[in-house]
């Protein structure tokens, strides 16, 4: 492993996967990516990877907006294949959710959202056999859809590869070194590296690599889980990704499966990155099953569980990512605090970081009011539904 480098990357998710990718894409090589396990082993790997831009606040929906632009020309960027799917993307809510679905829907389209409200029964010819009790909302996201998860960091991260970036796995970073509040070196169980820019996309261990510089970022590590389900009738399983509002669950295919998982609001289960049950629990199964059969009886009846999982997020007190550079701590960049958003917007971020660190400011999106100051200084960011569904 090189003992110098330009930028070092903490983190092999997507988020430091499209940094390496983007930097490599401005001509910047001399970079360096830590993954102290494999490229997506952890939250990003497990994502339910869906892609939309329904967000509330507009640095977001721009990030989102162009990561969609990035998946739709991701083949030819990176040769890989069948990595998105642009299926579209329906999104459920209540009577009282559907005032602010138009509100959002209107303030999108300049921003380049395509996007329409859904009658109940144009609802129904998109998921035949739906039960539509209770929904008072709907609508649907024309360029949105899913992705595969470890295809897209893989794919980032190769391109990067190729173009000289060095992507090491399976070592740890284990430290940071300061000189007179400058970033001069990322200690690691293999060795030292001098930098003196370093990056830290940890996602859940952020705060612990932000400690070692002596920042406290103001982060709480949740445990999600997902089950995988199966069918021997392709023809009920659903076509279109769903983020359920009403019924707090999404779903999306999985190639020939589907994956479900558990939405907002809820109450969390706050866990230890370093020590938490990556299985999923009989209880959670018995649960969400019986919220997928009250919303798609038609699959459910018919669908069997072939497995499931609990993974990770990293979540701030407004749900919004931490983003940009520290005042004091001089080369140190944040990229964390993704709340269950990042994959869907983890392409165009490293975008954004690449610009920082190249050309001295992040000039495509304004991303200031994303900012780690932003706690101390009250100003919070809000989402116009609860929790992660911004």
């Amino acid at each position: 492993m090189r003992t110098t480098a330009g930028v070092v990357i903490i983190g092999g998710g997507v988020m430091g996967a499209s940094i390496a990718y983007h930097l490599s894409e401005k001509g910047f090589n001399d970079v360096i990516l830590l993954e102290r396990k494999h490229l997506a082993a952890e939250g990003t790997g497990h994502s339910g990877a869906l892609v939309r831009q329904h967000y509330s606040q507009d640095p977001v929906v721009k990030m989102a907006v162009r990561s969609v632009r990035i998946f739709e020309e991701f083949e030819d960027r990176t040769g890989r294949t069948g990595v998105f799917s642009q299926t579209g993307w329906i999104k459920i809510g209540s009577a009282d959710m559907r005032a602010e679905m138009e509100r959002l829907i209107e303030r999108h389209r300049p921003l380049g959202v395509k996007a329409d409200l859904l009658t109940i029964d144009e609802l129904e010819k998109l998921i035949p056999g739906i039960n539509t009790d209770g929904i008072g909302s709907a609508l649907i996201e024309h360029g949105g859809g899913h992705a595969d998860p470890v295809a897209t960091t893989e794919g980032l991260a190769d391109v990067a590869r190729s173009r000289g970036v060095k992507v090491v796995e399976g070592v740890s970073a284990t430290g940071i070194s300061l000189t007179a509040n400058r970033v001069s070196g990322v200690t690691t169980d293999d060795g030292e590296i001098s930098t003196e820019i370093i990056v830290n996309a940890a996602g859940p261990w952020s705060p612990e690599v932000a400690g070692w510089v002596g920042i406290d970022l103001p982060i709480k590590v949740t445990r999600e889980q997902d089950l995988i389900l199966e069918t021997d009738d392709a023809n009920l399983r659903p076509e279109y990704p769903v983020s359920d509002g009403l019924d707090r669950i999404y779903w999306r295919r999985d190639r020939d499966r589907l994956l479900a998982g558990d939405g907002h609001p809820k109450e969390n289960e706050f866990v230890n990155p370093n020590d938490y049950k990556n299985t999923h629990d009989a209880n959670f199964e018995l649960e969400l099953m019986a919220r997928l059969k009250h919303r798609i009886p038609g699959f459910t009846d018919h669908a069997r569980v072939i497995g499931g999982y609990a993974s990770l997020y990293d979540v701030t007190p407004d749900w919004h990512p931490i983003l940009g550079r520290v005042d004091g701590i001089d080369g140190y960049i944040n990229c964390n605090g993704w709340s269950g958003h990042g994959f869907k917007l983890g392409p165009s971020v490293g975008e954004l970081i690449a610009e920082d660190i190249v050309d001295g400011k992040s000039s495509s999106i304004d991303i200031s009011s994303l900012g780690l100051d932003r706690f101390e200084k009250g100003a919070l960011l809000s989402g116009s539904y609860a929790g992660n569904q911004a």
